[in-house]
C-alpha cells in the first residue's frame, strides 16, 4: 500500500488572462472546455457544457488524461477524466497519474467510493465543505503493477464506455422527443384528420391566454385540471425496509443506484410521498432540474421507493401522461417554474403557485396519436437507464475488489 501522492500530483498551473477587462482570449479558453463545479454532473456521471464563461484571471488549467474532482462537498462525487485539454475552476482539483501509473487507472482509484468517503470524512467547513488537500493525497491507495493496471482499467472502462453509450442514445431520444413535442404543440404541426399538417393547410386557430390555439382545444391549469392533479403528501404504511429518493439522488431524469435505506419508524420526515402508476415529478427548488417519470412498468419505483417532499408530484390521465412529462422535459417549463418560486434564501415553487402555470390542453384523439409515437421512445429511454443502473452496480461493486486483488484480471483476456 502507499499513499496517493506517490501515484499522482496534484496540479496547481495556471492559464495567464493578460488583458485588463478580466475577458477571457477565446483563443486560449472556450465555452467548449472550461469546466466548472456547476457543470460536473453528481456521482461520477462527468461534465455538462458549461452555460457561461467567468471574467476571472484565476484559472486552473488540465490536460486530456488528467482527473478532475470537484473540491466542494465531495459526497457530491463529481468526477471526470478529462478527454481534451482545457481550463477549470479553481475550486477543481487536478490531478495527474505519474510515470509508470496508467491515467485510466487512477481515475477508477478516485472513482472509488472509499475515496469519497474519506475526502468528505476529511474536508474542512460545515456549510461549504471543501477537501483537504494534504489530506487527500495520504489517502492510502493499493500498490499494483503497471500490467494489473492496465487490464484494471481496461475491464472497468469497457463497462463505462456502454453506460456512456446508453446515455449518448438516451440524450438523442430526448432530442427527438423535444423536437415531436414543438412541432405538436408550440407549432401546431401535428397531423390532422386527413394526414396533413394542420396549421399548414389553415387549421382553425382561435384566441387563448396563451395565445392562438387550434379549435377545440382548451387552457388548463398545471394541476388542477383534466389532465394532471397534484400528488398530496402522505404514504402507505409499509414493513421492512424502502430506498428514500432524496432530490439529491437524482441528476436531470437518472436516480441514483446508491440509494439510502429507510424503515417506516426511522424515515426521515421529508420521506412523505408516494409514488403511484401514470405520475411524474419534479424537483420544487428553483434552477433544479431534477425529473422523475413513474410509468406502469415503474415497478421498482412503485413497490420499494419512498420520494422526498423536495418533490412536487402530478398524476396524470393515461392520455395525458406522456404529453404532461414532455412538457416537465422543456425548457418552457423550467422558466414558468423559476418564475413562481418563492422565498429568501432557498426559493421554491409550492403547490398554489404549481396551479398558476398554464398549459394547453389538446384534444383527447390528438394526444392518443402522440403517444403512439412517443411512447416507444421512452420504453427504450427506461430500457437503456435500467441497464445503466445495473452496470453502475456491477462496476461499483467490482471495483474495490480489483483494486483489493479479491479479483484478479491480469491474466483475463478483456
Amino acid at each position: 500500500m502507499r499513499e496517493l501522492k506517490n501515484i499522482c500530483n496534484l496540479i496547481s498551473e495556471k492559464i495567464q488572462i493578460n488583458n485588463k477587462n478580466n475577458e477571457i482570449d477565446s483563443n486560449i479558453i472556450s465555452i467548449n472546455n472550461y469546466v466548472s463545479t456547476e457543470n460536473m454532473i453528481p456521482n461520477k456521471c462527468g461534465i455538462e457544457n458549461a452555460e457561461k464563461m467567468p471574467n476571472i484571471k484565476n484559472i486552473n488549467k488540465f490536460s486530456k488524461n488528467d482527473v478532475l474532482i470537484s473540491n466542494i462537498r465531495p459526497y457530491f462525487k463529481k468526477i471526470w477524466f478529462a478527454t481534451h485539454d482545457g481550463g477549470c475552476s479553481t475550486d477543481i482539483l487536478v490531478f495527474r497519474a505519474k510515470k509508470n501509473i496508467n491515467p485510466c487507472f487512477l481515475y477508477y482509484v478516485l472513482s472509488n467510493n472509499s475515496f469519497f468517503d474519506y475526502a468528505t470524512l476529511t474536508s474542512r467547513g460545515t456549510k461549504m465543505p471543501r477537501g483537504d488537500k494534504s489530506a487527500i493525497m495520504k489517502y492510502i491507495v493499493p500498490d499494483i503493477s503497471l500490467k494489473k493496471q492496465n487490464k484494471i482499467a481496461q475491464f472497468l472502462s469497457n463497462i463505462d464506455k456502454k453506460i456512456e453509450s446508453n446515455r449518448k442514445i438516451n440524450k438523442n431520444l430526448y432530442n427527438q422527443i423535444h423536437l415531436i413535442y414543438k412541432k405538436w404543440f408550440m407549432d401546431f404541426k401535428f397531423l390532422n384528420d386527413d394526414k396533413n399538417s394542420y396549421i399548414e393547410y389553415d387549421g382553425e386557430m382561435i384566441s387563448s391566454s396563451l395565445g392562438l390555439i387550434p379549435l377545440g382545444w382548451e387552457i388548463e391549469s398545471l394541476g388542477d385540471g383534466e389532465l394532471s392533479k397534484i400528488i398530496g403528501s402522505g404514504i402507505d404504511d409499509f414493513k421492512g425496509f424502502k430506498y428514500y429518493i432524496a432530490t439529491a439522488n437524482v441528476t436531470n431524469t437518472e436516480i441514483d443506484n446508491d440509494l439510502p435505506k429507510i424503515t417506516q419508524n426511522n424515515k426521515p420526515s421529508r420521506a412523505n410521498m408516494q409514488p403511484i402508476s401514470k405520475s411524474v415529478w419534479f424537483a420544487k427548488m428553483k434552477d433544479s432540474r431534477k425529473l422523475i417519470m413513474v410509468d406502469n412498468y415503474s415497478n421498482e419505483l412503485i413497490d420499494n421507493c419512498i420520494f422526498s417532499t423536495g418533490f412536487a408530484g402530478l398524476q396524470c390521465s393515461e392520455n395525458s401522461f406522456y404529453y404532461i412529462w414532455s412538457f416537465l422535459l422543456s425548457n418552457q417549463f423550467d422558466v414558468m417554474k423559476n418564475n413562481l418560486s418563492l422565498g429568501t434564501t432557498m426559493q421554491a415553487i409550492n403547490n398554489t403557485n404549481i396551479k398558476k402555470i398554464e398549459i394547453i390542453s389538446p384534444e383527447s384523439k390528438v394526444l392518443e396519436k402522440y403517444n403512439l409515437i412517443i411512447k416507444p421512445f421512452f420504453e427504450k429511454i427506461h430500457e437503456n437507464n435500467s441497464e445503466n443502473q445495473k452496470l453502475t452496480k456491477i462496476r461499483d461493486i467490482l471495483l474495490p475488489k480489483l483494486m483489493s486483488g479479491e479479483i484478479d484480471v491480469s491474466d483475463m483476456e478483456i
